[in-house]
């Protein structure tokens, strides 16, 4: 009888070992299918895409044709010129954001009434749907009848309206400004979380030792801010380079190509020459880019704390 319920413990303690190891796979084996199904198998089909010719009227045609998608891609006129449209709008816009996000999260951050309330109306921007936000800008500046044409003329400031959408300059002034509205609100509310966590104590001790705003916010604040900072700069990175929506509806990528960024670019190969495997080649060129640039970023974060550090 005891050798019996010996080995039955022995039985009992080897399967609770083996539940006992299998139960972390099993924990994550239900998001591990679901990143299987909606984020790696998408990722590995639109490489195999690329790899190919896909041309939506030709369906029945699909040869192997190798990087020849890519070589396209690079080397036509629209990628040159998106590229370039594209650089000039992200660092723009990223350094608009970062900028605005600075002076409203300082403003916020000081003793005045109804902060709260303010920090409210401050993130509604962009709580609303790009595409609503672009409809918005799109009826603001329309040359016809918008908001701003209409008081402009109304202060004698100008003497017709103004085709802010279908000038080259005014809509690419016109898409950074939106976008910077957009985005600004999140990068401020971001920065305005990093201030309140620096002590007031150094910034008292700082003003002791005669220091003035300028010089405390150049030499306390701004290095204390700098992880804050490098997740903003990242973030709004990605999302200047991905913009699409607010582009879309805005200025359709017009007037000609002056707002012709890299996204609209993929969208208008894949929905209007209808080339699926020159569009999947073009989304993957642009992971690779900001991909390369987080890289970079991270790489200058890591460099500038050895310097300091040694």
């Amino acid at each position: 009888m005891a050798i019996e319920q010996t080995i039955k413990k022995q039985s009992y303690r080897k399967k609770n070992r083996i539940f006992e190891g299998l139960y972390p796979f099993g924990s994550i084996l239900p998001a591990a299918i679901i990143v299987l199904l909606f984020t790696i198998y998408p990722l590995i089909y639109a490489v195999r895409v690329s790899f190919y010719k896909n041309i939506l009227t030709q369906p029945n045609s699909h040869p192997f044709i190798g990087l020849k998608n890519f070589s396209d891609v690079i080397t036509s006129y629209y990628f040159k010129t998106s590229l370039i449209n594209t650089s000039i709008y992200t660092l723009v816009v990223v350094a608009g954001v970062i900028v605005f996000g600075l002076v409203v999260a300082t403003l916020l951050n000081t003793k005045i009434r109804s902060v709260g309330v303010l920090k409210i109306i401050i993130l509604l921007p962009w709580a609303i749907p790009a595409v609503v936000a672009g409809l918005m800008w799109k009826w603001v500046l329309n040359s016809d009848f918008g908001i701003l044409n209409s008081l402009l003329y109304s202060f004698g400031i100008i003497k017709s309206y103004i085709p802010f959408l279908g000038d080259p300059i005014l809509a690419r002034i016109a898409l950074i400004i939106a976008d910077i509205w957009k985005e600004g609100p999140l990068a401020a509310i971001f920065i305005l979380s990093g201030l309140q966590l620096i002590p007031t104590e150094l910034n008292e001790a700082a003003r002791i030792d005669g220091g003035n705003g300028l010089s405390i916010f150049r030499h306390i604040t701004l290095p204390l801010l700098r992880p804050i900072l490098m997740v903003v700069l990242v973030y709004e990175t990605m999302t200047a380079i991905l913009t699409f929506d607010i582009v879309y509806v805005m200025t359709g990528g017009g007037p000609g190509d002056a707002t012709s960024l890299l996204s609209w670019f993929a969208y208008a190969e894949i929905f209007k020459f209808l080339n699926l495997g020159g569009g999947v080649a073009l989304a993957i060129i642009i992971a690779l880019i900001t991909l390369l640039l987080i890289i970079l970023y991270l790489l200058a974060l890591r460099t500038e704390d050895t310097v300091s550090g040694g």
